[in-house]
Formats: C-alpha cells, sequence, structure tokens
C-alpha cells in the first residue's frame, strides 16, 4: 500500500513508532532527495545501503552504493544489498571489537551469511569473486546450520537436505516462497519466519508462504495468458512490449515475474504494467542481452512518475493518460538502443564430450564451479554422432519428455523440458547440447542430463 522505496508514507508508519535518531534504507534511497531532506530537517541521520544507479541528484545522507563509485573496483562493484547489508554489518562488528564492545563479541556474522547468500543468488548478481564466495560458503552454512525459520522453509520448499544446497533450489524453490509474501501484500509473514525460534511457528508460517505461492502461481498464470494475448495482438512486429490492464489476474505484486517470462519467450524487452487503487498504473520491465532497459526510461521520464532500476530489470510507475504517449516512445527508445547481432539468442557449449565421459565423476568435478549464476553460467555440454539408446516418452503434463543415452556400460537417463514438440528420432545420429545434473529420488542421488537443444548431426 505504502509503494516501494524510502517513501513518506514509510518514514511517517515508521518514526511514529518512536523516538529514532538513524534511519537505515535497504537496497532503495538512491534516488529518495526529498524524503532526505526531511530526516535532517528532523535532525535524523540516514544510511542509504543500495545498488541501484542513481538518476541524478544525490541525497544528503551516508550511501553505500557501489554504482556511485564506478572507479572503485572489486571486490564490490557487483553487489547487491543484501551482500553489502552483509559487509556493512562485518565492518560494523570488527569496529566494535577493536574497542573491546562486549556485545560485540556475543554476535556472530556467520548467522546471517546464509541470507546474506540467498539474497545475492536470488537477486541475479554476477556470481564472481565477492559474490561468489557469500553465495559459495552461505550455501554449505545454510546446508549444515540453517535458522529454525529457513530449516521450515527448506522442508517445506521440499529441497533435498541430504545434499548441501544448490544456487537453483534457492532461485526456483525458497526465493518464490519468500517474495510470494509481499507480492500479496504480507510481507511479515517472510520476515517472521526469519526471525522465529520456535520450531512449530516456523512450519506454520513456512506453509503460510506455501500457500501464497500456489495463489501467486495462479494469478501469474492468468496474467501470463492476457499479457501474452496482447503481445501477440498488438506487438508482433514492434521491438518491445507494453502490456497493461486492470483486474484480479493483474496483480502489481507478479508483473515483474510476468514481464520476466515474455521477454525470455518473445525474446524482447517487455512491460507489463497493472492499474493500482488510485488508478495510477505500476508495473515491472525485463530485458533482453544488448538492450539497457535504465537508458530506455530515461529518455521517457517525463511521461512517468517513478522509475529506476538495472538495465535487464526496472519498475516504474505513470498516469493512464501518459500511456499510449509512453508507449510509443518506448517503443522508439527501444529499436534505437537495441543491438541487433547481441538480441540474437544463442547457445553456448562449453565443452564437447565422448559418450564415455558421461559419469558421476565428471559432475563431482564440475561442481567445484558452482555456485552457478550471472556471468558464472552453468556448463553446457555436448555430445555429437549420438543415438539414443531407446525411443524418448512423453512426461508429466505431455509438455516434457524422457530420454537415455548408453556411456558404455549403462544408459544415463535424460530429461527435456517443455520440448515435447520436438521430439528426436531415436534411429538416426544426434548431436546433443545439455546439462548434467543430479536427479533427487528416494534419499539417493542418479546422473541425468536436463537437454537443451538437439540437431540431427551432419
Amino acid at each position: 500500500d505504502e509503494g516501494y522505496g524510502l517513501t513518506y508514507e514509510v518514514l511517517e508508519r515508521g518514526l511514529g513508532m518512536g523516538n529514532f535518531k538513524l534511519v537505515i534504507a535497504l537496497d532503495c534511497g538512491t534516488n529518495s532527495c526529498l524524503e532526505a531532506d526531511e530526516l535532517n530537517e528532523r535532525g535524523i541521520d540516514l544510511i542509504i545501503v543500495d545498488h541501484h544507479q542513481a538518476k541524478g541528484e544525490l541525497p544528503k545522507a551516508i550511501m553505500l552504493n557501489p554504482h556511485l563509485h564506478p572507479d572503485s573496483g572489486e571486490p564490490w562493484r557487483n553487489m547487491c544489498t543484501a551482500g553489502l547489508a552483509f559487509k556493512l554489518v562485518h565492518g560494523l562488528l570488527k569496529h566494535l571489537r577493536d574497542k573491546k564492545t562486549e556485545r560485540a563479541f556475543e554476535i556472530d556474522p556467520k548467522e546471517s551469511l546464509s541470507l546474506s547468500a540467498m539474497g545475492t543468488i536470488a537477486d541475479l548478481v554476477p556470481l564472481i569473486k565477492e559474490n561468489r564466495i557469500l553465495a559459495r560458503f552461505g550455501l554449505k552454512h545454510l546446508g549444515k546450520h540453517p535458522s529454525p525459520g529457513l530449516r521450515a522453509l527448506l522442508d517445506e520448499s521440499g529441497v533435498n537436505t541430504d545434499f548441501p544446497p544448490e544456487s537453483e533450489d534457492v532461485t526456483f524453490k525458497l526465493a518464490p516462497r519468500i517474495n510470494a509474501c509481499g507480492r500479496l501484500d504480507d510481507a511479515e509473514v517472510a520476515s517472521s519466519l526469519m526471525l522465529k525460534t520456535d520450531m512449530a511457528e516456523c512450519r506454520k508460517l513456512a506453509k503460510q508462504m506455501n500457500a501464497y505461492n500456489e495463489e501467486r502461481k495462479e494469478i501469474e498464470a492468468r496474467l501470463t495468458e492476457e499479457a501474452l494475448l496482447q503481445g501477440e495482438q498488438r506487438f508482433s512486429d514492434r521491438p518491445a512490449v507494453v502490456a497493461c490492464g486492470s483486474g484480479d489476474a493483474w496483480n502489481p505484486g507478479v508483473v515483474g515475474i510476468v514481464a520476466g517470462k515474455m521477454s525470455h519467450s518473445l525474446g524482447k524487452a517487455c512491460i507489463v504494467l497493472a492499474e493500482a487503487e488510485d488508478g495510477s498504473l505500476r508495473g515491472s520491465g525485463r530485458g533482453v542481452k544488448g538492450v539497457n532497459l535504465v537508458d530506455a526510461l530515461s529518455s521517457c521520464k517525463d511521461l512517468l512518475t517513478h522509475w529506476g532500476g538495472h538495465p535487464v530489470a526496472v519498475g516504474l510507475s505513470l498516469e493512464k493518460e501518459n500511456l499510449e504517449a509512453f508507449t510509443e516512445a518506448f517503443l522508439k527508445s527501444i529499436e534505437a538502443l537495441t543491438d541487433e547481432k547481441a538480441a540474437i539468442p544463442t547457445l553456448k557449449i562449453s565443452a564437447t564430450i565422448e559418450q564415455d565421459e558421461l559419469r558421476p565423476e565428471l559432475l563431482r568435478e564440475l561442481s567445484a564451479l558452482a555456485p552457478y549464476g550471472q556471468e558464472n553460467p552453468e556448463p553446457i555440454l555436448a555430445l555429437k554422432g549420438v543415438r539414443l539408446a531407446q525411443k524418448p516418452r512423453k512426461v508429466g503434463t505431455g509438455n516434457h519428455f524422457q530420454f537415455s543415452v548408453h556411456n558404455g556400460s549403462v544408459s544415463v537417463s535424460g530429461i527435456a523440458w517443455k520440448m515435447a514438440d520436438r521430439i528426436p528420432p531415436a534411429d538416426r545420429s544426434l548431436d546433443l547440447a545439455f546439462r548434467l545434473r543430479w536427479n533427487f529420488w528416494n534419499g539417493q542421488r542418479h546422473l541425468q542430463m536436463e537437454l537443451q537443444d538437439w540437431k540431427e548431426s551432419s
């Protein structure tokens, strides 16, 4: 209801709860000049920990934002707020311990490492250098020493805790359940889970988060269908999509997910806007390689009420009467900014292997490269001139298929998600592009290929 960021509504509610002398803004505030002035007038200090880009004048505050110091270099240039907050806590504890402050020795920063890792992975920042260190050791800590709340969430999310969690567990299982609470206007459920210590209470909250996530999926499916229809009918020959609507399905908390799905499936930048209670339009945009959405919105800023974000992910709001003008201005900006060569989808093969190398030992060696994410992608391997061990068969809802390849001694199974419309023949030589994964079943894990693409061998 208060909107995203350091808003007057947030300040009034927060400051009305007590006599504060310090406000710390996390993941927002870089462009909150008026709000910073209000705090300064009240004699309240403001620390801003953020990684969003500045759009102009900076607020009068203590700021921890790597984008404000482009010459600062590593190790913190690509860190998100979850990582920056961890560094701030770590630095503060070190300072207080040097001063022999007793309380500082009672706090173990490792207790926050799991949350920092989850935030770093979920925010899709480059998983290199310091981010990679936080993510790798944070995942290890999450597997060995989860808090009661995270233990309940791991169990409710179906994460196999017999083995260390992977970045995909955060991206596809944990983060969606946490985010679903805020998307459906009940973020306190997620924050309460992180703070509770009673296991029974934590399990109850984790179940509520799971229920919210299922509700989010239903809303998302309806919104995606309607937004894609707009994209096909109105923007099939345009360089981007601006979909807009109102009603139960058009939930402002879900538009970012839908924009991401659309940009992935359509191969172009997509903005999805939903009508808010006050009649204004709020939404999110997701881009593709070669297009900077921040630059695109900057050229349309006179038509926007609020906007900001990153090159491939932005948030925005505008008045309804400006929709048509904004749409045309945005499309023209995208057309001017698009790098056509960069926008062509490609599949980068990391290595071509032989069939007899298709063994668990290979995956164990590759796991040293994890966790995977932005700028540290999971390796895509290739087999050339192979024949499938048997005819593939459709599984699940009929959108997927299973297959297998012989490695010289046993057959290694494979799965192709949402590729049932392109089932390869079993009687011809094929080139396969795939990722190697563990398939967990009944407390055991088995080697499995996840097919990315295939073609008949030339």
